[in-house]
């Protein structure tokens, strides 16, 4: 008679032996004297293919329940067989493994003294250590008896592929849109007036926008400013109104003459950590609108006149009082006519180093400055 007992184990111990109970005084795994460690004759027919793990084979610990350090009976390293389990053979059919399935297994008939033992199934690679992939199985106080066979299943449970999911999302970027550039008071003006540009701008996509201003030409602007980018401090105001984004630049020029700028806007996303980054850096295409434009000045002399009554100079009549930038001074007349760099002839605009303005303009010697009829 045979007796036949189902076990089921998969103990998350360590893959030595010794960690599961089988251990010396010493710290040191070890078999009796009476039973070395062996190795089953023939090459192994198969390996773990299924799981793509290094498993060639079992090894089998057998020992006595009393003092189990002391007494393995049996340490023996069994191949894989070349066939599956339960593989159509109806005793061990959904008994656990569904008839369906397939598994590789290795073996172990040995027959030994009745008694109570403890028994560890642990995988092995080709060089008989045991393999991380796969743990070892445990079963303990396994009784045999007395001409009776007892039959139990161990099973080890392997690792499996380390997979995970990648969802991709493909957005679509649009650059952002300048809509509009206006001047306040002109795009034409007066040395040291104060000129007022706004740009508006919105973004396809709602994105934030930032707007990069730089002068690319023409003569120096009050505070300096040359052909760079202009600095914040020139950037009075931003407002934002459905969508639409207007900024505007406060400046003013230093010399008459042309001034060429340049307005670019930029469409950002945000990080991480909370800062904004422009969206072409983020992805290595360009995504922003440009608009160049140009300013020109005139001299602030050219539209005013002396009244010789006052001996003041006044605008000629229809002419915008100039609102000049806080600090900036135009060129004065007397500074202007009387310079040895200029091109009319100084001893009739300003004989003897003196400025006659009645000289200069004529037109203005009227009464209260008006222009003659």
């Amino acid at each position: 008679m045979n007796l036949r007992s189902r076990f089921l184990w998969a103990v998350s111990c360590s893959v030595m032996l010794s960690a599961c109970g089988f251990q010396t005084s010493d710290g040191t795994s070890e078999t009796s004297k009476a039973q070395e460690e062996t190795r089953s004759t023939g090459v192994a027919l198969t390996m773990d293919t299924l799981g793509d793990t290094n498993v060639y084979g079992i090894r089998f610990q057998i020992a006595k329940c009393e003092n189990p350090n002391e007494n393995i009976v049996f340490n023996q390293i069994k191949d894989l067989e070349d066939l599956m389990s339960p593989g159509m053979i109806p005793e061990f059919v959904n008994r656990p493994l569904d008839e369906n399935s397939a598994h590789l297994f290795s073996d172990y008939f040995v027959v030994l003294d009745a008694g109570c033992y403890h028994i560890a199934a642990t995988p092995v690679d080709e060089n008989g250590t045991s393999c991380t992939e796969c743990s070892q199985a445990f079963a303990r106080n396994v009784q045999v008896y007395d001409g009776l066979t007892t039959e139990i299943l161990l099973i080890s449970q392997c690792n499996g592929p380390e997979r995970g999911a990648l969802d991709v999302v493909g957005a679509l970027n649009h650059p952002p849109v300048v809509e509009g550039l206006t001047y306040a008071p002109s795009k034409f003006v007066y040395e040291c007036e104060e000129t007022i540009i706004c740009a508006t701008a919105s973004d396809p996509d709602n994105d934030p926008i930032e707007f990069v201003w730089k002068k690319t030409g023409g003569k120096k602007l009050h505070g300096g400013i040359d052909n760079a980018i202009i600095d914040r401090y020139f950037v009075k105001s931003r407002t934002e109104e459905n969508g639409h984004v207007t900024e505007c630049l406060h400046i003013a020029p230093l010399w008459n003459g042309d001034y060429q700028f340049e307005v670019s806007v930029y469409d950002q996303f945000h990080l991480d950590n909370g800062d904004l980054v422009r969206a072409e850096d983020f992805v290595g295409k360009d995504s922003h609108a440009k608009l160049a434009f140009p300013l020109y000045a005139n001299w602030d002399i050219e539209m005013q006149c002396y009244d010789a009554e006052s001996k003041q100079f006044h605008h000629l009549p229809g002419v915008r009082e100039i609102n000049r930038i806080q600090g900036c001074y135009p060129i004065w007349p007397s500074q202007f006519f009387c310079s040895a760099y200029y091109w009319d002839e100084t001893d009739v605009t300003c004989p003897g180093g003196v400025f006659s303005p009645e000289t200069v303009y004529p037109a203005c010697s009227s009464t209260n400055g008006e222009l003659p009829d």
